[in-house]
């Protein structure tokens, strides 16, 4: 999959026309559809980013690895308006850990693309399962959901989902450290 500028662009310009803007003249909206361009080719990365950012190192470490509250912007698939996430996540490795930098870049890759919430949750979880084969993976997510926000019902509402998988499903106390290590206790 390849993302089409030129397209993207054309339907922008389409949008405009429809809305009874005059963008070829006017000088606020006349490189709108460049701008908007860009934007959803950043927007949208998620979908078009094959490489592969899982450099893994031996280590003895058995215990939590945590990221506490990494941010990410993603796109809500019925109405194409952001979603601002807030993402903890944690994994208990075995054999192997990744480099601390791809985590986050991991996570704001999957996030980048339209996508449910509730599978954005899933597919960070199963992402990391399948790569690492940890003992465990969790993952809080908090969504802000533009198409709340700005139309519809017009209210901010944070939106979370969560997945357990592994020791922080089977293991109470796998899962009570990931909440007091995140400050989670008693959000979701």
């Amino acid at each position: 999959m390849i993302f089409d500028a030129d397209l993207v662009r054309n339907g922008v310009k389409l949008i405009l026309d429809g809305m009874g803007l005059d963008w070829e003249h006017d000088p606020n909206f006349k490189e709108t559809p460049r701008r908007v361009t860009a934007a959803f080719s950043e927007l949208t990365a998620g979908l078009y980013d094959d490489t592969n950012h899982t450099v893994q190192f031996p280590s003895k470490y058995d215990g939590i690895i945590n990221f506490k509250a990494v941010s990410a912007i993603g796109l809500c698939p019925h109405h194409l308006l952001p979603i601002e996430y807030t993402i903890w996540f944690a994994y208990i490795p075995i054999g192997t850990v990744l480099g601390l930098s791809k985590v986050p870049r991991i996570l704001k890759r999957l996030c980048a693309r339209p996508v449910l919430q509730e599978d954005l949750t899933l597919d960070i979880q199963n992402y990391f399962v399948n790569e690492l084969h940890p003992l465990g993976v969790a993952v809080v997510i908090a969504g802000i959901h533009g198409c709340m926000k700005y139309r519809g019902l017009k209210e901010v509402n944070t939106i979370y989902t969560s997945s357990l998988y592994g020791a922080f499903f089977d293991k109470p106390q796998a899962r009570e450290e990931f909440f007091l290590l995140n400050d989670l206790k008693g959000v979701v």
